[in-house]
């Protein structure tokens, strides 16, 4: 039923269940854990975030300040994205709290409304400057092994240059591979700016012999989205019922010119490595110097 319901409607009695939302977790606590998770349902079905009342919030952000327990880990999980993280009762001891609690519940037998809870609450909090260098790497790593978002997956509050720019300033390649491989999931097209930063970021960040790796991984990503968009109008009215054709299209060709440019660097990449250059004369002239002690006033 709740899937079934207008998203509007259940948005405008948000304030009524937000109210019932203490209770809900304090049965979670106690091991109890049905009405919480209707309540995420609830929540999910309004495609809305920050769908707990503002009056609630500070209340909320009271469980980041509680001792670990598998109960309470999980409760934090499932509330988490439906808070306003760029409130300022968030801080860097919210997001250490949250990481935590995800990492634990995360190792418990895994749910795909627990991984599509932690995924919506990382992508919000790297919206937010203040918060963004906090969150911890294992997060990060965790995330590399997503292969795909729910299909009601709204998304987008991510992806805009200066967020990319400044993910690109933590100076992790880790972190920052780990949230393209995220944020292509979303089978989205790409503001322009956006798109120009990330073909700018593959080039920059990830070129260069010890990068292969990483451009690997990208690439895989990349396929393995084109080939979901490629699969027609009735598979993305099926698998992403949010995404119409013309979006869907507008996305094929922003992935195709990431693939480009990602294709082009590997070639760079392959003369580098497997072409005699002049820098691979000169890496052979310095073994030389340094094997046979050649005088450097020699000319060569």
């Amino acid at each position: 039923m709740v899937k079934g319901a207008d998203p509007d409607a259940v948005f405008h009695k948000r304030k009524a269940i937000s109210v019932l939302l203490p209770y809900a977790i304090h049965l979670a606590e106690g091991g109890q854990q049905r009405m919480l998770d209707t309540f995420s349902c609830v929540a999910r079905a309004s495609n809305s975030g920050g769908f707990i009342w503002h009056c609630a919030e500070p209340l909320m952000a009271t469980l980041f300040d509680k001792p670990s327990t598998p109960s309470l880990d999980r409760a934090i999980i499932l509330v988490s994205p439906y808070l306003d993280w760029d409130k300022h009762h968030f801080n860097q001891d919210t997001v250490t709290r949250w990481s935590t609690a995800a990492l634990a519940v995360l190792e418990a037998p895994y749910t795909e409304e627990i991984g599509r809870s932690v995924v919506d609450t990382l992508l919000q909090i790297v919206s937010v400057d203040s918060l963004r260098q906090h969150i911890p790497v294992s997060i990060w790593l965790w995330s590399n092994n997503q292969t795909s978002l729910p299909p009601e997956w709204l998304g987008g509050y991510t992806r805009t240059q200066e967020v990319i720019r400044q993910v690109r300033a933590l100076g992790d390649v880790e972190i920052l591979k780990s949230y393209l491989l995220l944020i292509w999931l979303e089978w989205k097209w790409f503001e322009d700016s956006a798109l120009t930063e990330m073909c700018t970021s593959i080039r920059e960040d990830f070129n260069g012999i010890r990068m292969e790796q990483h451009r690997e991984e990208l690439r895989k990503r990349l396929h393995h989205v084109l080939g979901q968009l490629d699969q027609g109008a009735g598979y993305l009215k099926k698998y992403r019922p949010g995404l119409d054709f013309l979006d869907a299209e507008a996305a094929r060709d922003d992935y195709k010119e990431l693939m480009r440019v990602l294709l082009e660097d590997n070639e760079a990449a392959k003369i580098l490595t497997c072409t005699p250059s002049g820098f691979t004369i000169l890496f052979d002239l310095l073994t030389l110097v340094d094997t046979y002690r050649i005088s450097f006033d020699t000319r060569v």
